[in-house]
């Protein structure tokens, strides 16, 4: 699971920084971000398959499929902006949803459940954030807490990978 979160945490920070240092907060720098985290995540799925990580593969194959799905939808908007903003939702929906069952299979009172809950709430946190922003113009907003999204996810999966894990006694 370490390497996973690893390369996830790494496709993270990389969006985030982009994100946080592009001199312009558009759809475009949105959908750059997206497809950063998407290749992520194909390739902590890649590399759960290859080490055969009954666990952990189902769930990383999923977010993964999920995120180049999302990606892919986006080349098909007549509106790329418009899509752009529900593709962001979309991640924040569907990740929030599918981490909340991967909590749900993951042992009472373990590690792994607890990351999937976090990495849940701050899904629902970038869904939120998208939600809230009415003004349909407002992109600087919308990308900006993708960023921080990404920032917050790259900061908790590296920290997770870092840390000890304990078995129960």
């Amino acid at each position: 699971m370490r390497i996973s979160q690893i390369i996830q945490a790494s496709a993270a920070l990389v969006a985030g920084l982009l994100i946080t240092f592009s001199q312009k907060h558009d759809a475009q720098v949105a959908m750059l971000g997206l497809l950063i985290l998407s290749i992520g995540w194909v390739l902590a799925s890649a590399v759960a398959v290859f080490k055969r990580q009954s666990i952990i593969l189902h769930s990383i194959v999923a977010i993964g499929a999920m995120a180049m799905i999302a990606y892919s939808q986006s080349f098909v908007a007549n509106e790329a902006t418009t899509q752009a903003w529900i593709l962001l939702m979309s991640w924040g929906l569907f990740g929030a949803i599918l981490e909340l069952i991967f909590a749900l299979r993951a042992g009472k009172k373990t590690i792994d459940r607890r990351d999937f809950l976090i990495n849940s709430g701050l899904a629902i946190f970038l869904l939120l954030s998208q939600i809230s922003i009415t003004d349909a113009a407002d992109s600087v907003s919308r990308v900006g807490f993708f960023g921080a999204y990404a920032i917050l996810l790259a900061v908790h999966l590296g920290i997770s990978a870092a840390s000890p894990r304990t078995t129960k006694a």
